[in-house]
C-alpha cells in the first residue's frame, strides 16, 4: 500500500483516519450534486462505506486513496472493481473515480490524481480495462475523462434512475497516450 506522488499531491492509501474526510465531503451538497441519486450521506452511511473502502484494500490491495496537499485533503479519488454494474463493460474491469473539494475546484486536481491512478491501474495492478461514469451534466468530470484518454463506451441510467455516461480505456489505449 504505497502512496502515490504527483507533482502536488499525495496520493495515500486509504485508512483509519480518513473516515471524517469522507463524512465531510458525502454531507457537501456541491460534491454530492452528481453521486447517484445526489442525497447527502449521513454520519452512518459515510462510516459504512468508510468500512467498504479499507475492506477493499484489505482484499485487493488498492482502493480510494485521499488527494494530499500540504497535509489538507483536496479530495478522494478511487480505483475499485467495476464488477457487472455497467452493461457491455468487462466484469473484470477496473473504476476510476474522483472526488474533489469545493475548495479545490479549477485547479487541475481530478486529473493529476486521475492520470497517477490510470497510471497504476494499467501498471501496477494489472488492469486490461478502465472505466469511469459520470452523469452528464457534470461537464467537469467528462472533461478529465478525456484528458485521460479514455472515450464514451455508452449511456445508461444508475441506480437511482439519474442519466449516466460511461467512459473506457483499454491497456492498449493507455499505451498509446500522449503524455505517457
Amino acid at each position: 500500500m504505497r502512496t502515490l506522488t504527483t507533482a502536488r499531491f499525495e496520493l495515500r492509501p486509504w485508512e483509519d483516519s480518513f473516515e471524517d474526510e469522507l463524512v465531510r465531503l458525502s454531507s457537501d451538497e456541491r460534491v454530492m450534486r452528481f453521486i447517484g441519486d445526489g442525497r447527502l450521506w449521513t454520519r452512518e452511511e459515510a462510516t459504512q462505506r468508510h468500512r467498504e473502502l479499507l475492506e477493499h484494500w484489505r482484499e485487493y490491495g488498492f482502493g480510494w486513496r485521499a488527494i494530499i496537499e500540504k497535509d489538507s485533503c483536496a479530495g478522494v479519488a478511487a480505483l475499485n472493481h467495476l464488477g457487472s454494474t455497467v452493461p457491455g463493460i468487462e466484469e473484470s474491469a477496473l473504476e476510476i473515480g474522483w472526488w474533489v473539494d469545493p475548495a479545490s475546484w479549477g485547479r487541475g486536481v481530478a486529473t493529476e490524481a486521475a492520470l497517477a491512478l490510470r497510471d497504476e491501474a494499467f501498471g501496477e495492478v494489472g488492469a486490461e480495462r478502465l472505466a469511469a461514469r459520470y452523469q452528464p451534466a457534470n461537464l467537469a468530470s467528462g472533461r478529465v475523462m478525456v484528458k485521460l484518454g479514455m472515450r464514451v463506451h455508452s449511456d445508461t441510467v444508475g441506480k437511482t434512475g439519474e442519466p449516466v455516461r460511461v467512459y473506457e480505456m483499454s491497456r492498449a489505449d493507455w499505451r498509446a497516450a500522449p503524455g505517457r
